[in-house]
């Protein structure tokens, strides 16, 4: 009697106005609708929980990996070969973590002057590129390896990827080795199209006047 007694007095009482009203007969929807809410803020804390963990864990391996692997090649205790082993064993999401990226281009550099291209390229092309600085730094390093390499056609794809992102760095300077390579692979038409764009766009740049002996070359 009790219970009925106090769902009747809180029925009254939200009768009293239409508000009440509507949040009375719509009461079960909207304790629904809370629980859904309370799931899905419970889950979402959850999910950012477990990347900050997996993150972090990434972080760590990227530092072992630094500290032991990387460093021991530099001070000639590992050997390169060893060097590139342990990177290629390494998770894929240790080697595309943004946190990779300074890593990998010291040991492209580091292999690219042993003449070792084939290793250097392996690495580079495995770190992940999504920000602009660091598809930048990536793209322009893996383009002198694979021109290095005789693969110019893949050099110039490479520099096309980074020709068509407007958040892109030093337009001027991607367009200008576009233009050189294509005019080495004997596109003259493309090397005349990203010529011309870095003299038109950038007319007081140096990479401006470099573009200009390149489209001369191309008149011969």
């Amino acid at each position: 009697m009790s219970d009925v007694t106090q769902t009747q007095t809180l029925e009254q009482t939200l009768n009293k106005t239409d508000f009440g009203h509507t949040i009375y007969e719509y009461r079960k929807i909207l304790f629904g609708i809370v629980i859904a809410i309370l799931i899905a803020v419970t889950g979402f804390t959850i999910w950012r929980q477990a990347q900050k963990s997996q993150a972090q864990d990434i972080s760590i391996k990227v530092f072992e990996f630094r500290t032991k692997t990387w460093e021991g090649t530099k001070d000639g205790k590992v050997s390169d070969a060893e060097l590139v082993k342990v990177f290629e064993g390494l998770d894929k999401e240790v080697q595309a973590s943004p946190v990779m990226v300074p890593v990998a281009l010291e040991m492209g550099k580091f292999l690219t002057e042993k003449n070792l291209l084939a290793e250097a390229e392996s690495v580079l092309s495995k770190v992940n590129i999504s920000h602009p600085v660091a598809a930048f730094f990536v793209g322009m390093q893996r383009a002198v390896i694979l021109e290095k390499s005789n693969r110019v056609p893949e050099a110039i794809a490479v520099l096309e990827k980074l020709s068509k992102d407007k958040d892109g760095l030093m337009s001027a300077k991607v367009n200008l080795e576009l233009g050189r390579l294509n005019l080495a692979n004997g596109e003259k038409g493309k090397a005349q199209t990203h010529l011309e764009y870095v003299i038109n766009t950038y007319p007081n740049d140096e990479h401006a006047k470099l573009a200009k002996l390149y489209m001369a070359k191309l008149a011969q």
